[in-house]
């Protein structure tokens, strides 16, 4: 599906408010008390399925490495199809690669989201070498991956809380390997402009229209990534309104 018209590829938000500090607050406030509802997983399925169709090449279940980035924190907020407010993504996308790859680590910022991925990966009777998550503010040659760089870079339903979008995927980059893949599912702008996320979600939604094909191009071409692709994967209703959901691709060069 194409994007709006004249969307533009540089992402501009107000740097007068702190959305990692928002977005680490209110998850850590939410991490043991969520449930996991039917909806979630479905999206979550969805997401994981479109990605391997339309990019099946990219995943070897005996020698992929995966990095499942944001894998606490995604989510599509008030989504009118039985997912609460609050719910969220915990390690659904991880669990659903999972058998398509060698092993998947999971980052995320909030203590609370990485410590209930570890428990359930653990309940499942997975071994650390194969799925585990790590508590971080990703940044380049960050402690806790070290030299640690992966096939494919996972991202679903978090770009929209990020400020520094153009930074963020450049740290993701440099965690990728030559000729490796980071593939961003999330929210796309709304032809008629309007606000996809609710205002009281404002303090912890840095992008509160989504993204268009041409700011994600612009977003992954200032990253260093090439051969990009951005197709529309699935609709669902969004604050009383259709909402499309996109899957962007970018390769790192070899």
């Amino acid at each position: 599906m194409s994007s709006e018209a004249h969307s533009h590829t540089h992402v501009h938000t107000p740097h007068t408010h702190d959305y990692v500090a928002a977005n680490q607050a209110h998850f850590n406030a939410i991490a043991e008390s969520f449930d996991e509802f039917p909806g979630a997983k479905e999206l979550a399925k969805r997401v994981v399925n479109a990605m391997l169709t339309k990019f099946p090449g990219w995943f070897n279940e005996d020698t992929t490495t995966a990095m499942d980035f944001a894998c606490g924190t995604g989510k599509y907020i008030s989504m009118n199809i039985g997912i609460r407010t609050d719910s969220v993504f915990l390690g659904l996308i991880s669990r659903e690669l999972i058998p398509h790859v060698n092993s998947i680590v999971g980052v995320d910022i909030t203590q609370g989201l990485v410590d209930q991925y570890n428990l359930r990966v653990s309940n499942q009777g997975l071994e650390p070498s194969e799925m585990k998550a790590i508590r971080t503010e990703l940044k380049q040659n960050d402690e806790q991956l070290g030299d640690t760089k992966f096939d494919v870079i996972v991202c679903s339903a978090s770009y929209h809380h990020l400020e520094d979008v153009e930074g963020m995927t450049r740290t993701l980059v440099s965690y990728l390997k030559p000729g490796g893949a980071l593939l961003v599912a999330d929210v796309m702008k709304r032809t008629d402009g309007r606000e996809i996320f609710h205002k009281d979600h404002h303090h912890v939604v840095a992008h509160t229209s989504g993204f268009g094909e041409d700011d994600m191009k612009g977003i992954f071409t200032q990253g260093g990534l090439g051969d990009y692709e951005f197709s529309h994967i699935f609709s669902a209703k969004l604050g009383g309104h259709e909402q499309d959901v996109f899957l962007a691709k970018g390769v790192k060069p070899a």
